[in-house]
């Protein structure tokens, strides 16, 4: 991914001070000069990058994802920091308009109790998490919106399923295109929001164009709470 944004930064005219790999000291960075950080790391290492990008006063544009559990102590340490994060589980601007619509597919699919709904993904076999950050996003989305549906269940089943649980399942494949899908299902049809992406250059043209927003930023941002920001910055000449 590092090697894709790295291109697209540099056909945006910015100029790359230093590529970090996960087993180098990050503290190196702090004699740098930079704007915008873009950090597209691990689970394992997101969290105390995060702290350091607060302690230090650094506009970090994050791609990791698995750190959910800690996003309010996230916020509490922007709230105090002259620097700025923003954080997606997804950059693309598609991927964003897709769980929107997902949104309002659910907010309506509340009121049918004959539509049950789960989720499937498919994603090359080089991805290290499943299922995907996207996945637990866009999960999250319909657990608020659908009330028979209180729990998340990701795990391949040897058991009958429960009416409350939400089903996500993912495949692992070779070079197949990323695919996103939610299927709403009841004994008469099958409605399906699918969301299938070909490339990588899509991701990081995006999270490049998103560290350029964040230049005059402070605080915690989330892609998913800046649907009007997002649709003004694609409408722009850039």
């Amino acid at each position: 991914m590092w090697k894709v944004i790295h291109n697209v930064a540099l056909w945006r005219w910015h100029e790359i001070v230093d590529i970090i790999e996960i087993w180098d000291n990050l503290t190196d960075i702090i004699w740098k000069e930079f704007d915008v950080l873009i950090d597209f790391t691990s689970p394992e290492t997101a969290l105390e990058n995060i702290k350091f990008y607060a302690e230090h006063n650094i506009k970090a544009v994050v791609g990791t994802t698995w750190w959910y559990d800690y996003i309010d102590e996230v916020k509490e340490l922007f709230q105090d920091s002259n620097g700025a994060l923003l954080w997606a589980s997804n950059f693309s601007i598609w991927v964003n308009i897709f769980r929107e619509m997902i949104k309002n597919a659910s907010q309506v699919m509340n009121h049918f109790d004959d539509y049950d709904v789960f989720w499937h993904e498919f994603h090359h076999n080089m991805k290290a998490d499943s299922p995907s950050g996207t996945a637990i996003t866009t999960a999250n989305i319909i657990l608020e919106n659908i009330d028979r549906k209180s729990s998340l269940t990701t795990e391949a089943l040897q058991r009958k399923i429960t009416p409350e649980e939400l089903h996500f399942s993912s495949t692992r494949w070779w070079t197949i295109n990323w695919t996103h899908s939610v299927y709403f299902d009841s004994p008469f049809d099958n409605i399906q929001i699918t969301h299938t992406a070909k490339t990588r250059e899509w991701f990081a043209i995006w999270s490049v164009l998103w560290a350029e927003w964040l230049l005059d930023k402070k605080w915690y941002f989330e892609i998913n709470n800046l649907m009007d920001t997002l649709m003004e910055h694609i409408t722009k000449d850039n």
